[in-house]
C-alpha cells in the first residue's frame, strides 16, 4: 500500500509541473460535421476554436475531464487551447482576456471563485463568446452551469459512515470552503450529523495547497496523533483521501481507521483495492464525461439551440469490495464493468457524434 502512495504522490508531482501555467493547443482541418447547424456544418469556412481555463489542474480527476474534455471537441472538429495555473484565481480571470484576444468561439470555465470570475466571465459574453461553467458559480442566467449531483455526493458518503458504524462513530472531516462543488457536498453532510446524536465530528482540516495529498496528509497526522480515537474519515475529494491514506499508512494506524471519499480514478481503484486498505467506498462520477458534457452544452450554446442552466451528472457508489469482486484495477475496466458509469445523456443533441 505505502508504494501505491507514494506512486500517487510523485504522479501528482509531476502533473503539477505540466500544467503549472499551462497552455497547449491542438490543431485540425476546417470544422464540417454532416447534418449539424451552423457554425458545425462548415459555414465558417475554418476550424471552431474554444478555450478551457482552469483553476484546479492538479489530480487524476482534472487530467481525466480534461482529456474527456479535448476529446469531445476533437469529435466535434473543433481546437483547444488550455489555460491553467494551480489555484491561482487572477491567473484565471486573466486567462479570459487570453482567450478573447485569440478570438475563441466558446469558453468552459473549470473551477474557480465567483468573486474573480463573475465579471470576466461577463466581458466574454459582451464580446460575443459563449460561455459555459463546470463546478463553479458565475451567477449568470446566460451562462449554463455543469455538475456532478454533489448534495446526492455528499449524501452518499456520509450515509455510509452512518450505516457502517450503527450511528455512532467518532469522525475527522476533510474541509475547504469556498470552492463550490465542496460546499455543495458539505450541506447535506452537515444535516446527517446533526440530525445523528451518534456521530461525533471530531475534526475537521483542509487545504488546496500544492501538492493537495501531501499536504492534507501532513494536516491529518496531526489530527489523528490528537484524536487517537478518530475510527472515520470523510475525505469529499479523491486527492484528500489520498492524503488521509498516507496518513494512516505513515502512522501505522491502517486498520483503525476508515476513508470515506467523493471521485475516483486508476490511481483511487487502485489503493482501495488492495488487501490492507482503509479506503471503505467513494461516491463518483466518469471525470472524462464531466469533461465531455462541458464541451456538449457549450457546442449546444454555439449552434444556438436552448440549453438548461443546470446540467447535472448522477453519481454512483463504489465500495472497497465492490471492487474487488468485479475484478477492476483501472478506469477502463471500471467502464466496461458499469457500462452506466462511462457515459450520460447530459447535454446531447442528435446531430453529435
Amino acid at each position: 500500500m505505502r508504494k501505491t502512495i507514494v506512486l500517487a504522490v510523485i504522479v501528482l508531482l509531476v502533473a503539477g509541473v505540466v500544467f503549472a501555467g499551462g497552455q497547449g493547443e491542438s490543431k485540425g482541418p476546417v470544422t464540417e460535421l454532416p447534418g449539424a447547424p451552423a457554425p458545425f456544418d462548415g459555414s465558417t469556412g475554418r476550424q471552431l476554436h474554444i478555450a478551457h481555463l482552469s483553476y484546479l489542474v492538479e489530480g487524476e480527476f482534472m487530467q481525466m475531464y480534461r482529456a474527456g474534455l479535448e476529446r469531445q471537441a476533437n469529435e466535434l472538429g473543433m481546437k483547444v487551447t488550455v489555460f491553467g495555473k494551480q489555484s491561482d484565481a487572477q491567473a484565471q480571470a486573466n486567462f479570459v482576456n487570453q482567450a478573447i484576444n485569440l478570438g475563441v468561439d466558446g469558453i468552459v470555465i473549470q473551477h474557480g471563485l465567483t468573486e474573480t470570475m463573475m465579471g470576466p466571465a461577463q466581458q466574454a459574453l459582451d464580446a460575443g463568446i459563449p460561455v459555459v461553467a463546470f463546478d463553479v458559480d458565475l451567477q449568470n442566467p446566460n451562462i449554463p452551469q455543469i455538475a456532478q449531483n454533489d448534495p446526492q455526493h455528499g449524501r452518499n458518503a456520509i450515509n455510509q459512515i452512518v450505516e457502517d458504524f450503527n450511528g455512532n462513530v467518532d469522525m475527522a472531516y476533510v474541509r475547504v470552503a469556498g470552492i463550490l462543488p465542496l460546499d455543495k457536498r458539505d450541506g447535506p453532510i452537515r444535516e446527517v450529523v446533526a440530525a445523528e446524536a451518534g456521530v461525533n465530528m471530531v475534526a475537521e482540516t483542509g487545504t488546496l495547497d500544492s501538492p493537495i495529498s501531501v499536504r492534507n496528509a501532513d494536516q491529518a497526522k496531526a489530527v489523528l496523533r490528537a484524536n487517537p480515537n478518530i475510527q472515520a474519515y470523510l475525505a469529499p475529494y479523491d486527492e484528500f483521501a489520498k492524503g488521509i491514506v498516507l496518513a494512516l499508512d505513515e502512522l501505522e494506524m491502517m486498520d483503525q481507521v476508515k476513508v470515506y471519499s467523493i471521485d475516483i480514478s486508476t490511481q483511487d481503484i487502485e489503493m482501495m483495492i488492495e488487501p490492507d486498505t482503509p479506503w471503505r467506498m467513494t461516491s463518483a462520477v466518469n471525470p472524462a464525461e464531466m469533461g465531455a458534457a462541458s464541451v456538449r452544452a457549450l457546442a449546444q450554446l454555439m449552434a444556438g439551440e436552448d440549453v438548461p442552466h443546470d446540467i447535472l451528472v448522477e453519481p454512483m457508489i463504489f465500495t472497497d469490495e465492490m471492487l474487488r469482486e468485479s475484478g477492476v484495477i483501472n478506469m477502463e475496466q471500471l467502464i466496461e464493468a458499469f457500462p452506466e458509469f462511462g457515459t450520460s445523456n447530459a447535454a446531447r443533441s442528435p446531430w453529435m457524434p
